[in-house]
């Protein structure tokens, strides 16, 4: 049998340890060994991008209003051409670099500010599953179970959440306050808590706890 939380992939055709997705982008699935690299990449140039886009915000209004100039002196320089007789067009009022400057700009800051967007909403939708104490797969599956469990009158608690803070403690391998700069803020190769092979439950701990009080 499988162990807990592991799931196969048919894109990989592999079964991957604590799986949360397969990344169309990263060509990989994502695990229990990446999934703190995936969600770190993700937090970090979302954190990028709106800094990049709010910095930038004002190169982008100065170059978007150069365009709609532009529009208007082309537009007002081909009217004038069509009222007066030239043996040749007159010139351009801007050369074709200073276009293409001010499009690129406009063009990088827009998209700066979607990858913000688009990369913000999956790094929370994470943030959110790991407080939980969940990956992408368990979501639909607990999902379903507590729909079941809700019909006989049952509450359904995940066995593999240990409190929201314990969540985010075990996700980044954290153990000590220091380590909430060296394992999370600066970049780390340490390891994942555990092999990925056996999971303690939130029942087993709960039970570790009480014989101790006792």
């Amino acid at each position: 049998p499988k162990p807990a939380r592991t799931h196969h992939c048919s894109i990989c055709n592999r079964c991957v340890l604590k799986m949360d997705h397969h990344c169309p982008w990263l060509n990989n699935c994502v695990g229990h060994y990446n999934h703190r690299y995936f969600f770190s990449f993700c937090l970090f140039m979302t954190m990028g991008c709106i800094y990049c886009s709010i910095s930038s915000r004002e190169m982008f209004r100065e170059a978007y209003l150069a365009i709609e100039k532009m529009k208007l002196l082309e537009k007002e320089r081909l009217q004038f051409t069509v009222n007066q007789t030239y043996y040749q067009t007159p010139p351009p009022t801007y050369t074709f670099r200073e276009k293409m400057f001010h499009k690129c700009i406009v063009y990088l800051w827009i998209l700066c500010s979607s990858v913000a967007v688009a990369l913000g909403a999956l790094a929370l939708w994470h943030a959110v599953l790991i407080t939980r104490g969940e990956t992408s797969v368990e979501r639909h599956i607990n999902k379903k179970e507590r729909r079941r469990l809700q019909k006989k009158g049952k509450v359904f608690q995940n066995p593999y959440s240990y409190g929201r803070c314990n969540n985010w403690r075990i996700f980044f391998g954290v153990e000590r306050r220091l380590h909430w700069i060296t394992h999370v803020l600066l970049p780390s190769s340490h390891l994942p808590r555990g092999d990925g092979l056996v999971w303690n439950t939130s029942y087993t701990t709960e039970n570790r706890a009480t014989v101790l009080a006792i």
